[in-house]
């Protein structure tokens, strides 16, 4: 029987249940992660808590660093990515733990929303597949409690996609648009600019194929980073009552300044390590999907139809063909706009690496209709799955953590 809705009513419960669990066990155990990114921002997050309100806009590395010999403000980003945990703190959460349960929260927020999305591109049934299938990934392991800006940034890519798309339909979407930029300027700076690029690319598609034109959408994009450049200014605003210095223009600095560009001959070496770099881990961070995904692709070239049975391509809906051509779009656009840039790392393709997922798991949901049964015949006997799958990794992770290999 096929689900009229992603989760029910009783379904939220239990969630919620798991999620007050997961953050009840993560300040009763003291919980730490062993990334060293992880440890500074809920370092930093620790110590912020402890600073009048007035100063939570102005972190300072307060020597939770000493290798790096980083001293006075940290403008390695801006301070969102501290507001939830600080804010937490006043309720009486200890503001390291705070880090990593407000991890956790952006974790489910994105596991949910690309559900959401999955099931608008293709069916309900496969966003429902989508909660337990995505968090079998290697990245969800790696990633699944941290005190640090990938989940946060793919809540906000994936709130700015979701509004762009209903944007179409109203304008109140706008605020939707304004939210999600806001966010992942404030949490992640420069980095939202592969939030304008996802959402570029959804206009430029359109995969739902909803009514309205392409004018309606952009007039409602430039109207929300407007009231995203009029935050950020306020921004600028509180942070010089709170430093007596602006932000943005030593951030500026801060971010672009040690940045080369590899376009001379001489650098495509290093170009070329840098797209193989991030090439191997869209391969392996969305395992076995982004496989599923060769798979399909293979199966698509191999086919020949007859003219009584239609390719495997053919066998997808018009919007979930979109929707691959969307993910694989923005994968490769995020590569090669990562790519030039000295500064590189694994964590850098995170909301790539989701993206690839996402489009493998509907991908092997079509293609092997095994998967799919077995998918919907466990979930129909075991109550709330997804929620009791995302609790027993939750707790295993939270066990089992100083064991995992560290995040470059």
């Amino acid at each position: 029987m096929m689900r009229a809705r992603l989760l029910s009513p009783r379904e939220c419960v239990f969630w919620t249940a798991a999620f007050v669990l997961v953050a009840a066990l993560i300040v009763a155990t003291h919980f730490s992660s062993t990334d060293p990114d992880s440890q500074l921002y809920a370092s930093i997050s620790g110590r912020l808590s402890e600073e009048p309100v007035s100063h939570w806009i102005a972190p300072e590395w307060w020597d939770f660093w000493p290798e790096t010999h980083m001293t006075g403000l940290f403008r390695e980003h801006p301070a969102g990515v501290f507001l939830v945990p600080v804010a937490l703190s006043r309720l009486g959460i200890p503001g390291e733990q705070a880090a990593y349960i407000a991890g956790v929260g952006a974790g489910l927020a994105s596991l949910l929303l690309i559900a959401v999305l999955i099931g608008r591109l293709a069916s309900v049934a496969d966003g429902r597949a989508s909660l337990i299938l995505l968090q079998l990934m290697p990245v969800a392991f790696l990633f699944r409690v941290r005190a640090n800006h990938e989940y946060p940034m793919l809540v906000a890519l994936l709130v700015t996609i979701l509004s762009v798309e209903g944007a179409r339909r109203s304008w109140w979407w706008i605020a939707g648009i304004a939210l999600g930029l806001t966010l992942g300027l404030l949490v992640k700076g420069v980095f939202v600019a592969l939030v304008v690029l996802a959402a570029g690319l959804w206009i430029l598609l359109n995969p739902t194929r909803l009514r309205g034109t392409v004018w309606r959408v952009m007039v409602a994009c430039v109207a929300g980073a407007a009231i995203t450049a009029g935050i950020a200014m306020l921004y600028d605003i509180a942070y010089v009552r709170a430093t007596g210095e602006t932000f943005w223009a030593a951030y500026w600095v801060r971010q672009l300044g040690p940045v080369t560009i590899a376009t001379p001959l001489d650098n495509a070496s290093t170009l070329a390590g840098h797209l193989a770099f991030y090439l191997t881990r869209l391969l392996w961070f969305p395992a076995p999907w982004s496989l599923a995904l060769l798979a399909g692709a293979w199966h698509v070239l191999r086919d020949r139809p007859d003219g009584q049975r239609p390719s495997s391509w053919a066998r997808l809906s018009p919007t979930s063909r979109r929707g691959l051509i969307f993910a694989l779009g923005f994968a490769a656009l995020a590569v090669l706009l990562l790519s030039p840039s000295s500064r590189f790392a694994e964590r850098y393709t995170f909301s790539a690496a989701y993206m690839i997922g996402a489009a493998g798991v509907v991908v092997a949901l079509r293609t092997w209709s095994g998967l799919s049964r077995a998918v919907m015949a466990i979930d129909a006997r075991v109550p709330a799955l997804p929620a009791v799958v995302w609790l027993v990794l939750m707790l295993l992770r939270i066990v089992i953590g100083p064991w995992l290999p560290r995040i470059a």
